[in-house]
């Protein structure tokens, strides 16, 4: 890291000091010995500590984009939640209607029979195929 900070501070810190610090304030002795100081000081800076700052803000990014890949608790929540209660409020209603001997109108019927079978019929195909595809592979 230091190898790739250093070239561009030296570069720029003579610039810096003669804008700082003026002719008129400072000797040209002194500002190289400013410069020298100042140079000597970087060096002698614990750059493995802005190394493990570095790292740590690039897993700590992963982390952030693993995070956003899986989402949060909420969405895993509704992911989980959603299909089931669908389903079975669908099935509550079909059994109330059959119970109370309650007509339900044929676009709701459409409805919740595609719920069910969407939810029910999917549940089955995902138990059932690696029986089946293990079958066939026989």
């Amino acid at each position: 890291m230091l190898n790739l900070i250093l070239p561009f501070l030296s570069g720029i810190l003579p610039d810096v000091l003669k804008r700082v610090l003026p002719a008129e304030k400072m000797t040209e002795a002194d500002r190289a010995n400013l410069e020298q100081q100042l140079t000597l000081e970087l060096m002698k800076a614990d750059w493995k500590q802005v190394e493990a700052e570095y790292a740590d803000r690039a897993s700590a990014r992963e982390l952030g984009k693993a995070d956003i890949a899986v989402g949060n608790a909420w969405t895993g929540i509704a992911a989980a939640v959603v299909r089931p209660l669908w389903g079975i409020g669908a099935f509550v209603l079909v059994a109330y209607s059959v119970v109370a001997q309650y007509t339900i109108a044929a676009p709701i019927q459409a409805i919740i029979e595609s719920v069910l079978m969407f939810y029910f019929g999917g549940r089955v195909i995902e138990k059932i195929a690696p029986t089946i595809s293990a079958v066939f592979k026989k």
